[in-house]
């Protein structure tokens, strides 16, 4: 800021100025004026003294009285303001013998003395004099007598003129300082002490160089309304700060919640100065503050050419960038711009982290091809059908399928390639698939190339374009045979037990009737009461025999429909069928139902299941226990984890660990020829798994059972609630 002056010494050099201006003024018009009088004056003297020599000298120049016109020259000199008087006698000249005889008067300082015609002094002064008069002095003929020089000095003038001078220079001096000093107090009093109240009220502020308190009013009414406007301002001013604070304070706020992570850096993008909580998240650093944000690229020749494009009023958007935090790939889309942060050059990056979303496509990259390699090289056929079910697509396992080239199922469709018994089924599942999404585990007769039908199992999906369906088919001829095999070894287990469970009931009813055939052959009286007691008992007996060929009946009944369906009476309706052959072996059967939920599924194939389960359990009893007290199976139901449980334990004394991984694969099997296929437990494992989207596992275990501990295997049903 250049120098400048106090008010006061402004105000003061302007008064003396202008005081000095206007007595210059008046002084020059006293001056001039002065010297104005003083020269009419010097004329008006001048001319009196000449009439009053020309009177006298015409009458003592002819009479030779040199001392008395002398004393008259010195006379009218001293008397007044007259430099010198000097007289050319022709009289007198003539009597010494000269043209004339000069003689005089002039002022030597403070004295009067001769003239003297020889002192050059004296000479010259004459020709410097400020005034001169000259004239002739004549006799009353006209005679010419003589000759007056008078001369009139300027010193009375100018020591007149130099007194004015002197007497303004002093006014003035003299009027500047009263003025000064009057108009100080006043300018101080009026102007610059409430001036300086206001200045110490402004620079009385707050962090933000806001004025605290509202300006002072004054005495002056130009100085209230100075005070008056500015306060105004001031209330706007902090009206708007408070505007801008809680502006800056949402603004902050939602940066620092923000899900964007937001960074500010200045010197050139090297220093950070501002970052939120996120993008504190972003890079993995508690403190980020001062930190070069050009460390966390991977490549850091990329941000030097972001920050020169910046540097060049370029504005980035959405540039996927890679960084490389604590030895982790980020990566991020970023925006870029350049901003005034502080007074200063800075850089602002907005960043999203799109981290995920770059595995999630790396990984749907992976994922599309491998499901390309799975669509490609599976052996179950996959084909990709239109809404129509005409084949769009389909991998060489479904040709093989089909047995069909390419060329020609391209004019095929699913529909058109099912048996005609199973075209309406076929159908309303294609519906449901448009319907629901999805329709698994349907199965149907599909025609194949040469002639033949084939069993297929399939699962339809709709994709997410809502125009494709991608059907999984698996050939299950050779599979339905297997379950035939299990169903008729089940059939004739069954028919087993049936025997078994009719004989008694039999047996009964045989000797309720031969006691009466016997009765009456000897003769003897049959009560009506007793009759009826055995019809009832017989009546009984018809009903049970009866319930067991419905119990037959329906297993044996196939359904392709999936009905809702207890768990615990699924097991129930199990253990009717298998009840005979467990008490011929006396193997004891404990339940434990602590749970039970109901689900959407075969019932027919659940039984078929436990079933087998149950029957791998009794032979391996029958095989390894011989005391009858330690022949147990133990079922119980718990939900665990919105799971669930259906626990089949026994005393069999468990699976061989080499084989415990084998027991759900066909025909593998530990048993003699005559008495396992081997298709049981994997017959089960397909229909949990496959049909009732549930799991099935098996362990060796120990259990405890009515206070005793048992040795055996553990076979775990799983169902999703």
């Amino acid at each position: 800021m250049k120098n400048v002056k106090s008010l006061y010494v402004t105000f003061a050099i302007s008064i003396f100025f202008i005081v000095t201006i206007f007595m210059s003024i008046s002084a020059t018009f006293s001056y001039v004026s002065t010297k104005n009088s003083i020269i009419e004056n010097m004329k008006e003297s001048s001319e009196n003294t000449v009439n009053t020599l020309k009177n006298n000298l015409a009458i003592l120049i002819p009479s030779y009285a040199v001392n008395d016109y002398t004393n008259l020259l010195y006379n009218e000199i001293k008397n007044k303001e007259i430099f010198a008087i000097v007289v050319k006698d022709y009289s007198m000249g003539k009597v010494v013998g000269k043209e004339a005889y000069i003689t005089g008067k002039i002022r030597q300082g403070d004295n009067i003395v001769a003239f003297d015609t020889k002192n050059k002094s004296h000479v010259s002064s004459l020709k410097t004099c400020y005034y001169k008069k000259e004239f002739d002095i004549k006799s009353m003929l006209k005679k010419d007598l003589g000759h007056i020089t008078l001369c009139i000095s300027d010193e009375k003038m100018k020591k007149e003129l130099h007194g004015i001078i002197y007497k303004t220079i002093n006014n003035t001096i003299l009027i500047s300082l009263f003025l000064i000093i009057c108009l100080f107090a006043l300018f101080h009093y009026l102007l610059m002490k409430p001036i300086s109240k206001i200045i110490s009220s402004l620079n009385n502020t707050d962090k933000d160089g806001i004025p605290i308190n509202e300006l002072p009013l004054a005495f002056s009414k130009e100085l209230n309304l100075l005070a008056i406007t500015a306060n105004k301002m001031l209330y706007s001013i902090k009206s708007s700060r408070n505007i801008l604070k809680k502006s800056e304070s949402r603004l902050k706020y939602l940066l620092e919640m923000s899900p964007i992570a937001v960074r500010i850096a200045k010197d050139k993008g090297t220093k950070v100065v501002f970052s939120n909580h996120t993008y504190a998240s972003l890079i993995k650093e508690d403190y980020v503050i001062d930190s070069d944000p050009s460390k966390y690229y991977k490549d850091k020749n990329e941000y030097k050419q972001i920050v020169e494009k910046i540097k060049n009023k370029e504005k980035i958007f959405n540039r996927l960038v890679e960084f490389k935090i604590k030895d982790k790939t980020v990566w991020a889309l970023a925006s870029y711009m350049s901003i005034k942060f502080d007074q200063e050059d800075s850089v602002i990056g907005w960043f999203y982290d799109v981290t995920r979303e770059k595995n999630l496509q790396k990984e749907l990259t992976n994922q599309k091809n491998e499901f390309e390699a799975i669509f490609k090289y599976t052996k179950d056929g996959l084909a990709l059908l239109d809404l129509q079910s005409n084949f769009l697509k389909f991998n060489e396992a479904y040709l093989k399928l089909t047995g069909y080239t390419k060329k020609e199922l391209l004019t095929k469709s699913c529909i058109g390639l099912t048996a005609i018994e199973d075209k309406s089924r076929t159908q309303e599942a294609i519906n449901d698939v448009l319907k629901d999404g999805s329709k698994i585990n349907f199965e149907k007769s599909c025609l194949v190339k040469d002639g033949r039908t084939v069993r297929v199992n399939m699962s339809l999906v709709l994709l997410p374009d809502k125009k494709t369906i991608l059907l999984s088919a698996k050939d299950i001829t050779e599979q339905n045979i297997i379950q035939s095999q299990a169903k008729l070894a089940s059939m004739g287990e069954m028919i087993g037990n049936i025997a078994h469970q009719w004989r008694q009931p039999l047996n009964i009813i045989s000797t309720i009737a031969s006691s009466i055939k016997v009765k009456n052959e000897f003769g003897q009286k049959v009560e009506l009461d007793d009759l009826l007691f055995d019809m009832t008992h017989i009546m009984q007996q018809t009903q049970y025999l009866s319930k067991t060929i419905d119990d037959f009946r329906n297993f044996i009944k196939d359904t392709n429909e999936k009905e809702v369906l207890s768990i615990v009476n699924t097991i129930e309706k199990t253990l009717v069928i298998i009840h005979s052959s467990f008490l011929n072996n006396n193997i004891k059967i404990i339940k434990d139902y602590e749970d039970d939920i109901e689900i959407l599924g075969y019932e027919n194939q659940l039984i078929q299941a436990i079933m087998n389960i149950l029957n791998n359990s009794k032979d391996a009893i029958v095989e390894n226990v011989l005391d009858d007290d330690e022949k147990i199976v133990y079922i119980s139901t718990k939900i665990v984890n919105k799971e669930l449980i259906v626990s089949i334990k026994d005393s069999g004394k468990g699976i061989d660990k080499n084989n415990i991984d084998k027991v759900f694969e066909p025909y593998f099997t530990t048993k003699h020829q005559s008495v396992g296929t081997g298709i049981g437990l994997s017959l089960a494992h397909q229909i949990i798994t496959e049909h009732h989207n549930a799991l099935i596992e098996v362990s060796n275990c120990t259990f405890t059972a009515n206070s005793k501990k048992y040795k055996g295997a553990c076979t775990n049903l799983i169902f999703k609630i």
